[in-house]
């Protein structure tokens, strides 16, 4: 009995601390909480308290996702990646991104490949996304030891951004082919970008992703998988919007600008991808 008296105590002598010591807008951001509390009818409550959290979110400059989006509860999607090694890691909007492409080309011929595996999270994506697509194969290339040196277009132009280092991204190649074992269409090709490009030159791809945040990696994966891409294959870039891979973005546009579709689609995820065009239809 003692003990719970002296919480209680010790929580009222909290509440006036803050009380007292408390800015106006505190105390009134403090009611307000309050009041969203007493709201009974749950569709109330919920719409009420995101309408608070958007607020909270956009006056410190972030952003709250709207509620009515519907791959938030996509349940194909929810189903692989809650039963995955990653579940609870990751950005979900960006791998929701990565699952819906590839999954949308499930029926063109070809394989997939991914460059820059890391330990393997949008490589799984990419595999569960194709199961039901028929035969293909699925190539990873990696070093496994990390990112190799960052160029002079590397270099972010904010202060805000981090730097990469020689290094940085290491995962035992150990660690990723366990956590992609179930998939047995998986081929591995450890080594630095592009020495092991030549091992599936004779192969066509209908998804390439494109995940090495530096510039001379990413020029060299779209310069050799664009031509190997089928019509309605897609490459998608996982670093194209980020201060932090402004090489990445360089590289893309600078060979985007060769190709006939000319310019990359910049994602609010902060990914970039483009659509290979077909051949012109007949008298088009």
């Amino acid at each position: 009995m003692f003990g719970k008296i002296t919480r209680h105590l010790s929580r009222l002598r909290a509440a006036a601390e803050l009380a007292f010591g408390a800015r106006p807008d505190m105390l009134a951001e403090a009611r307000r909480l309050m009041a969203l509390e007493a709201i009974a009818d749950p569709k109330e409550r919920h719409d009420a308290f995101f309408e608070y959290l958007n607020w909270k979110a956009l006056r410190e400059g972030f952003e709250i996702y709207n509620k009515n989006l519907m791959w938030q509860d996509e349940p194909a999607f929810w189903d692989i990646w809650n039963a995955s090694p990653y579940a609870g890691t990751q950005r979900h909007d960006r791998k929701f991104v990565l699952w819906s492409m590839a999954r949308s080309t499930r029926h063109l011929p070809g394989d997939t490949a991914e460059c820059g595996v890391l330990d393997g999270a949008s490589s799984y994506l990419i595999c569960s996304a194709r199961e039901d697509g028929g035969l293909s194969e699925h190539h990873a290339f990696d070093s496994f030891e990390g990112l190799s040196a960052p160029g002079p277009e590397d270099r972010p132009r904010t202060s805000a951004a981090f730097h990469w280092t020689a290094g940085d991204l290491s995962v035992p190649i150990e660690e990723t082919m366990l956590k992609l074992g179930r998939f047995g269409n998986v081929r591995y090709h450890r080594g630095w970008i592009p020495q092991r490009f030549g091992e599936v030159a004779a192969r066509r791809f209908s998804f390439v992703h494109v995940d090495v945040d530096l510039y001379q990696p990413t020029k060299d994966s779209l310069t050799f998988f664009y031509p190997r891409l089928v019509p309605g294959g897609i490459l998608l870039c996982d670093d194209y919007g980020y201060h932090t891979c402004p090489g990445a973005r360089r590289a893309f546009d600078e060979f985007a600008a060769t190709t006939p579709e000319r310019s990359v689609v910049h994602l609010p995820t902060g990914q970039g991808f483009l659509v290979k065009r077909g051949p012109p239809a007949d008298g088009g």
